[in-house]
């Protein structure tokens, strides 16, 4: 963890105190001590530090003073296929910490029905999947995360409402491009892809095909290949 992310609630009179792996690390990796101040966010505020006032084997308990912005956001929405659960977990950390604040997650033909009753969606889950990520990457603000279980109700729900005017598909059979203007939305599939009837109704909503390249690249890999592209 690169700050000590500290929630709203955590916080009372001023103080807070931390009992769980945060506690654990500071004691035993960062080795902090009574009096000293830590890199310190609040979960959906701003960043700073903390200092700490009390450290034991069970609790610590910090005052923040988080008065910093967090980090811009990068303008893109990202729409991504549900890829394999764990596989998913990974990709979702990497997105909360390039700055993604827009994420949706959408079935498609190729998307194996058992993955959407993995507990890895499970609403708790993904967030603290982000947390560890804002963590890591430094950041205090979330990305909102939705689920899509109707690739269809999609379209018409958020596609047929989205007003960024950039919209972007991954697609072997596209251009390649060297230039994304921003704000921009980013639609990616699973292993396999898109069929063409799910490229056609992206394509009817303005969707432009774009290619990352020759080589064929897993879901895993393509997600950040892409952003390397785009930023």
């Amino acid at each position: 963890m690169n700050i000590i992310l500290i929630r709203p609630e955590e916080i009372s009179g001023g103080t807070a105190v931390l009992s769980d792996t945060r506690h654990t690390h500071i004691k035993n990796v960062l080795k902090a001590s009574e009096g000293d101040s830590l890199k310190a966010g609040i979960l959906g505020g701003g960043l700073g530090t903390a200092e700490i006032l009390n450290i034991t084997d069970t609790c610590i308990t910090l005052r923040p003073d988080c008065n910093a912005q967090a980090p811009a956001p990068l303008p893109v929405t990202v729409i991504l296929a549900l890829p394999r659960p764990k596989v998913f977990r990974r990709v979702l950390f990497g997105l909360a910490c390039a700055g993604i604040k827009d994420i949706h997650i959408i079935n498609s033909w190729r998307v194996d029905r058992s993955y959407w009753e993995s507990p890895y969606l499970e609403r708790d889950k993904i967030d603290e999947h982000i947390f560890d990520a804002l963590q890591q990457s430094k950041d205090t603000i979330p990305p909102k995360v939705t689920l899509h279980r109707f690739f269809m109700e999609f379209a018409g729900e958020v596609l047929e409402k989205t007003e960024i005017p950039n919209r972007f598909i991954a697609h072997p059979a596209g251009s390649f491009r060297k230039e994304f203007p921003k704000p921009m939305c980013l639609a990616v599939g699973c292993e396999g892809g898109f069929i063409q009837k799910e490229l056609d109704t992206f394509e009817r909503y303005g969707f432009q095909q774009f290619s990352a390249g020759e080589r064929i690249l897993t879901t895993e890999y393509a997600v950040p290949y892409i952003l390397g592209m785009i930023t």
